[in-house]
């Protein structure tokens, strides 16, 4: 279907507004909106990829539903809409999947708080314009493989369709996926939570998370008002700079958050459903952060359960 759409914008294209440069058959496809870039397109095509270039918003968002990307590489500055705003329709278009990466170019250097913006209307990432290609080819790969990954963690029930983020069992298994390979290789993992009462998981804060977070971490719901990262090879210190980080972006939305890390899972094992349970516990009985009250991390003794949600021992961890 795919193909047959893109066969049919290249009989139909307007050379006013768009180009498609086809480089073969499924291949990973690479929706651009802004202005023509041949050497970017060019760069791109020696990766294998299928190039598509609209020359404005409205046209992205027409193709966007006709091609189903792999990717969306925006323009911040487009002629008619602002990246932000088309970046913003994508996300409401039930057309266009959940899971696209879409990638924010920005004419200068992107700020602090434009990577905020284009985080809160669903970007995946921001770079300046144009973008090295050397830095933009291994970034799209990536996007591609994640966006892969969540095609088939959905498919077999492990993705929460409202945030795009693992639910609660894709998240345990995740978790212990991570727990098993620390604890062969004597690594450290951490696991920060973020509650945000009374405010929802919104796909918006969902993508603020995603986008303060490694492509290697795993980032879950706990229930509506709560989510909750896996930080693979992150140790104390490292657990306090992404809950600091990712906290501080989200206070707007009430966040409190709990960490806790075990340094080394081969000397310490620890199954990583405990680890959950002391974040989750630091919460309310944690030690403050003298900068961040809002920031707490665990100390004590392990809780047995913490509000019914992914404790060990608890029958319901996997339901």
């Amino acid at each position: 279907m795919r193909q047959r759409a893109l066969a049919c914008l290249l009989r139909h294209r307007d050379k006013n507004y768009a180009r498609i440069t086809m480089l073969g058959t499924r291949l990973p496809v690479v929706l651009i909106a802004g202005a023509p870039r041949t050497s970017l397109a060019g760069a791109l095509g020696e990766h294998r990829y299928t190039i598509a270039q609209a020359h404005t918003g409205t046209r992205a968002l027409e193709w966007a539903r006709d091609l189903h990307p792999d990717v969306i590489v925006l323009e911040a500055d487009l002629p008619d809409i602002s990246g932000i705003e088309v970046c913003r329709r994508l996300r409401a278009d039930s057309q266009v999947s959940s899971s696209v990466p879409i990638l924010l170019l920005w004419a200068d250097e992107p700020s602090p708080e434009q990577r905020v913006t284009g985080s809160r209307a669903g970007a995946w990432g921001c770079m300046r314009s144009p973008p090295d290609p050397a830095e933009l080819a291994p970034r799209l790969d990536a996007y591609i493989e994640a966006k892969q990954h969540l095609e088939v963690t959905s498919a077999q029930g492990l993705i929460d369709r409202a945030t795009g983020l693992h639910n609660r069992l894709g998240l345990v298994r995740r978790a212990r996926e991570f727990g098993a390979l620390m604890n062969r290789t004597h690594g450290s993992l951490a696991c920060i939570v973020f509650e945000l009462e009374p405010e929802p998981t919104t796909v918006a804060i969902a993508h603020v998370v995603k986008e303060n977070t490694r492509a290697s971490d795993a980032v879950g719901t706990l229930e509506p008002t709560a989510l909750a990262v896996f930080a693979p090879a992150t140790a104390g210190d490292g657990a306090a700079k992404l809950a600091g980080r990712v906290g501080a972006i989200l206070r707007d939305a009430g966040a409190r958050v709990g960490y806790d890390a075990a340094t080394n899972l081969t000397y310490a094992p620890m199954d990583p459903l405990e680890l959950l349970a002391r974040a989750r516990a630091a919460i309310r009985q944690g030690r403050p952060d003298p900068a961040y009250p809002w920031l707490r991390s665990f100390a004590g003794t392990t809780p047995r359960t913490s509000g019914g949600v992914l404790v060990p021992g608890d029958a319901r961890t996997e339901q």
